[in-house]
């Protein structure tokens, strides 16, 4: 099958790992721990997808907060990088997967090809990409799924 006709359908995981967006941090780590998951759809109880918590979140919540610098100018004070410094904290205070996951989400539906998918995960540097059919989750795909398909599609 050349690639122009390898879909989403075909190669993403149908049974995704998901959970609800309460599901608190320590529970999270422990799914990631026993099942061997570098991510997890946060969805809501019609599986509709709120967001992605991918290894990387439960990894940075660990690490040091970046005060933000203000640079002095003449008789003013310039404050820089506010916003992420506002983002990192809202992170950092998480206790539940819907508090940490990343809500700004790439998503494909079942009938995008895998270059598009190829291009997609590449430009925007995803790893997990939620399949969508209408607003509830099918499937995901990792970057070691397209891997797999580049393979067995030649």
């Amino acid at each position: 099958m050349p690639y122009s006709r390898v879909y989403a359908r075909d190669i993403m995981n149908a049974e995704p790992p998901c959970c609800l967006p309460g599901l608190n941090i320590h529970e999270l780590a422990q799914r990631f721990a026993d099942e061997n998951i570098t991510g997890l759809l946060v969805v809501d109880e019609e599986q509709s997808l709120i967001g992605v918590v991918t290894e990387t979140d439960l990894i940075d919540q660990q690490k040091n907060l970046h005060v933000p610098t203000a640079v002095a100018l003449f008789d003013m004070v310039i404050p820089m990088g506010e916003s992420q410094f506002e983002e990192e904290l809202t992170r950092l205070k998480a206790i539940t997967a819907g508090e940490l996951a990343s809500v700004d989400v790439k998503t494909v539906g079942p009938d995008v090809e895998l270059s598009e998918i190829a291009s997609i995960m590449g430009d925007n540097s995803v790893h997990h990409l939620p399949v969508l059919d209408g607003d509830v989750v099918i499937g995901l795909i990792c970057k070691h799924d397209v891997i797999k398909a580049l393979v067995t599609y030649r």
